[in-house]
């Protein structure tokens, strides 16, 4: 979607109400003119805009992003070890992605975490992300592989062979330190899948997160979760329902479409109209994907 776009579809979201913009990808530093991006969003009146970022070329333009009105940051990093680093992503940028972190941190003080995708040929590094947390004090977000993405398409029993549950990763957690306490507020209130815990032990109560979609029903979170998403053309009011278009439709126009996805997200709340756990529906739509590529059992991770 051209930067016109997206600033107008801000625009238009901010005039009812929609307060914080959250940028992902694919990669948002790839885009030529992020930066531009982000002052337009910030011009709008938006206060609080965060990006996912895999940190590879994050460092370069970080101080730039935050000059324009970045507020915060969740960088992606699913091993500390540089030789894994290389064989999961093709690239040895292990060192670009930490000064990443560093440059962050700086920048954004406690808005900067940390996103793992927890599997099984990184599980037992969960003891090094809870220790380089506490060294660096960048919270880590442990996350649940889940069976979305066109990794399928390749490798369709990626998911079977690599995911770690829920209960596998609490497990792992509490054999570095004991688990004292859960929590919601005050770190996360965009992401109704998000589980704070405080680590006790040495730990003191530093938090860590959890972020386990598919067992606690992926793809969708319920009422919990009050987001709008808006892609490269359209947008959706939850990633089960069919998207809207927004590119080339005027001011006014996408000013109705935004409030017809509000009208329908509030809707969805109100009657609790969620697909049941694990209906794998949100394939084809978010990702046009073959939802028979994988077989997805409702029971077999819930906890």
């Amino acid at each position: 979607m051209p930067t016109s776009e997206v600033i107008e579809t801000v625009r238009a979201g901010f005039q009812l109400g929609i307060k914080t913009v959250h940028l992902t990808g694919g990669e948002p530093t790839k885009r030529r003119d992020i930066v531009e991006l982000v002052a337009g969003i910030r011009n709008e009146g938006v206060e609080t805009i965060e990006m996912t970022t895999n940190g590879v070329l994050f460092n370069k333009i970080a101080e730039n992003l935050a000059d324009a009105g970045l507020t915060g940051v969740n960088i992606s990093l699913d091993t500390l070890d540089q030789n894994k680093f290389k064989f999961i992503t093709g690239v040895d940028a292990l060192p670009l992605v930490l000064g990443s972190i560093e440059k962050a941190r700086n920048l954004f003080g406690s808005n900067v975490s940390i996103n793992m995708v927890v599997m099984k040929n990184n599980l037992d590094e969960i003891r090094d992300f809870v220790e380089f947390s506490r060294q660096t004090g960048v919270m880590v977000r442990f996350c649940e592989l889940t069976p979305q993405g066109p990794y399928m398409e390749d490798s369709p029993d990626f998911f079977a062979q690599n995911h770690v549950p829920k209960e596998g990763i609490l497990n792992a957690i509490k054999e570095v330190a004991p688990i004292d306490d859960l929590k919601k507020d005050p770190f996360d209130k965009q992401n109704a899948h998000s589980e704070y815990y405080t680590l006790g032990g040495e730990y003191n109560d530093m938090t860590i997160g959890i972020i386990a979609p598919f067992s606690n029903g992926w793809p969708c979170p319920g009422t919990g979760c009050t987001r709008l998403r808006i892609g490269p053309t359209g947008g959706n009011s939850c990633v089960i329902y069919p998207e809207r278009r927004l590119m080339g439709l005027s001011f006014e126009e996408k000013l109705l479409v935004i409030q017809e996805l509000i009208d329908e997200r509030q809707h969805q709340m109100d009657n609790s109209l969620f697909p049941p756990h694990h209906v794998p529906t949100y394939l084809p739509y978010r990702f046009g994907l073959d939802s028979s590529l994988v077989e997805i059992s409702p029971t077999s991770t819930l906890n």
